[in-house]
């Protein structure tokens, strides 16, 4: 009697991690992958930062300290003479007063923001935000722009129009940062382009993934902006304008103004590092880029394994796997990765906050060089002015190095290896 053996069909496993099984041999194309974990978080202390007030407070005094030095080894005297016709350090006639109190308004203008939308917000306490917002702005502008215009038109006179170009050289350099935007302007870190704060969700889904890495790069991109056109601004009416509209007949060695300018231009870049990229922020982007991963390519025609899938976005790669994208080959690098194979930025961002102390560490390493060399100016300087003028830009960056040093050897405390202390976010 013949067998009436039943034959049963095999189905096909189909899934996000399990590629589909050839039904005709009973044997995968592709091994399933197995999905990858989550990312593990330390928990992190929340060091004490500064105020935006502060820090603006703190700025505008560097900067304005930086243009008095400026003065002072331009109309420096010989006060300790015996035939000296004056008596104090500086011959002040010499100075045209418009133009140190228009550099003085430029340093003040985000204390003048902030103290005037709080005042105007007490006044008219009963108009909604966003139309309070508004008003502010446009009034606080208005009254601005009308006392840098009058002031401006003192100052150039009967002047040449080069001179007129020297003086609001940084607009151009404004509008292509900015465009026309105005909180740029007058706002530090609260401003970012999207409106979305930087923030970390821990999200499983890598769409979400993407689109939160993708708004805490448009952020940092704003903030490196603020953080250069602060110190450009700096730089440029603490040491060049008041070159600039010196008297013709003045003599200076222009090499050690351009070294003052370049001690401006440095400390105020590290001082608005170290507040607008502060150890929290760094911490945030080391969470998402923990979820983001990093891809390297294969420079060969054909990868050693043979189990090469084509990149999905709607997937979570563990590492070590290989995947096909735009007709070349990548390797996972992280635990978890999900950003698309190529991004440059992404992956740069990686590599820098892979701890967050890195940064911080690159940027007080930097400051320390800084210090060291303005200590050796002080040291071996044998003029007056410039031993003055050194020793106080040496120590109004210690500040800076002390916050740095701070955040990130806290940084590098907290993210030690240990088991113990993790936990899941």
């Amino acid at each position: 009697m013949p067998s009436t053996t039943r034959r049963l069909s095999r189905t096909t496993r189909t899934g996000p991690y399990n590629e589909p099984v050839n039904p005709t041999r009973g044997i995968p194309l592709v091994p399933p992958m197995e999905p990858p974990s989550l990312p593990k978080h330390f928990p992190f202390p929340s060091p004490p930062t500064d105020s935006d007030f502060f820090f603006d407070f703190v700025m505008a005094l560097f900067a304005i300290t930086g243009a008095g030095l400026q003065f002072l080894y331009l109309y420096r005297s010989v006060w300790w003479l015996p035939n000296s016709y004056t008596s104090t350090a500086m011959n002040f006639y010499l100075i045209d007063p418009n133009l140190a109190v228009l550099i003085v308004i430029i340093f003040l203008r985000r204390l003048y923001y902030q103290i005037g939308c709080k005042l105007i917000s007490k006044v008219y306490s009963t108009v909604p935000d966003e139309d309070l917002n508004c008003f502010s702005k446009v009034t606080l502008l208005i009254f601005y722009v009308s006392i840098v215009g009058i002031l401006s038109t003192i100052i150039l006179g009967n002047r040449s129009k080069m001179d007129i170009v020297y003086l609001f050289y940084p607009i151009t350099l404004y509008i292509p940062i900015f465009g026309l935007k105005i909180r740029p302007f007058f706002e530090v870190s609260s401003w970012c382009s999207n409106g979305i704060p930087p923030i970390h969700a821990c999200s499983p889904n890598p769409v979400d993934v993407r689109r939160e890495c993708e708004h805490l790069k448009a952020n940092i991109f704003d903030r490196l902006r603020q953080i250069f056109f602060t110190a450009t601004i700096n730089a440029y009416y603490g040491s060049f304008i008041p070159c600039c509209f010196a008297q013709p007949e003045l003599v200076y060695d222009r090499w050690w103004n351009i070294e003052h300018g370049a001690f401006i231009f440095l400390g105020s870049l590290t001082y608005s590092f170290a507040h607008m990229i502060p150890l929290k922020y760094c911490d945030i982007f080391h969470r998402a880029i923990l979820h983001s991963g990093l891809w390297e390519r294969i420079h060969t025609d054909r990868p050693m394994t043979l189990v090469v899938r084509d990149w999905r976005d709607d997937l979570l790669w563990p590492g070590g796997v290989v995947v096909r994208y735009n007709k070349m080959y990548w390797r996972a690098m992280g635990d978890c990765n999900c950003i698309v194979p190529g991004d440059k930025i992404l992956s740069c961002a990686y590599n820098l906050f892979i701890l967050p102390s890195y940064p911080l560490m690159l940027v007080a390493g930097f400051q320390l060089v800084l210090i060291l060399y303005q200590l050796y100016n002080s040291i071996y300087g044998i003029y007056w002015y410039r031993v003055t003028a050194v020793s106080i830009m040496c120590f109004s960056n210690y500040y800076t190095f002390f916050k740095l040093v701070r955040d990130s050897s806290l940084s590098y405390m907290s993210y030690k290896p240990s088991e113990e202390s993790v936990s899941m976010c």
